[in-house]
């Protein structure tokens, strides 16, 4: 049986020796600057989009899931657009739908009915009411705390826009959860155009 020499074995000590070290080093390196990171951005695990373009009514609907109005039929519908973004208690959202003026109409009552049924829902004791808002605002609608880019392909026409701007005001904080959707069908294209944002410590009023 070959013996090995002291000198071999010390350099195969010193070499897993190196090695420990080295991966050592490596992971609390790695962990220094996830804590680093974590520090400079707490919540960025908490920030996201998504976002697609021109999908056809059915291949929408199954991304939108239940966003998707149930009284709507995805046959009505030529292509959707959409994108949202979100940040740890914002988002806004955009929808460019291309479908037909009844499936419009059906698709606008029940977002701005889903908005006032939210929220009403979300209402607890840190709120000390509620303040709903219908109007007829001159399109584009307003970016009321906009998270985010707008999409490079939401461009509505200056139509008439349906508000619906709900606050949930805290309790003696003079703000709220401020919640509001936007929409407005243009009959010349055959487009709705929708913009909703969610945003915490609104006023409406800034």
């Amino acid at each position: 049986m070959q013996i090995l020499s002291p000198r071999f074995v010390r350099s195969v000590h010193r070499f897993i020796f190196v090695a420990f070290v080295g991966v050592c080093g490596a992971t609390v390196l790695v962990g220094v600057l996830a804590i680093g990171s974590f520090l400079l951005n707490p919540f960025r695990e908490f920030d996201g989009s998504e976002e697609f373009v021109d999908l056809s009514g059915s291949l929408a609907k199954q991304h939108l899931g239940s966003s998707w109005p149930s009284a709507v039929d995805p046959a009505a519908v030529e292509s959707v657009s959409w994108k949202t973004q979100w940040s740890r208690d914002s988002f806004s959202s955009w929808f460019r739908i291309k479908l037909t003026k009844d499936s419009a109409e059906l698709w606008t009552e029940y977002i701005h009915a889903q908005q006032e049924l939210y929220s009403r829902r979300a209402m607890s004791d840190r709120h000390e009411s509620i303040e709903c808002v219908h109007r007829i605002v001159n399109g584009p609608p307003p970016m009321h705390h906009q998270i985010g880019n707008t999409p490079a392909w939401w461009f509505p026409a200056s139509t008439s826009f349906r508000a619906t701007e709900i606050i949930l005001w805290y309790t003696g904080a003079g703000s709220g959860v401020g919640r509001a959707v936007y929409s407005g069908f243009d009959e010349s294209s055959g487009i709705l155009w929708v913009y909703e944002y969610a945003s915490q410590h609104d006023k409406f009023r800034d």
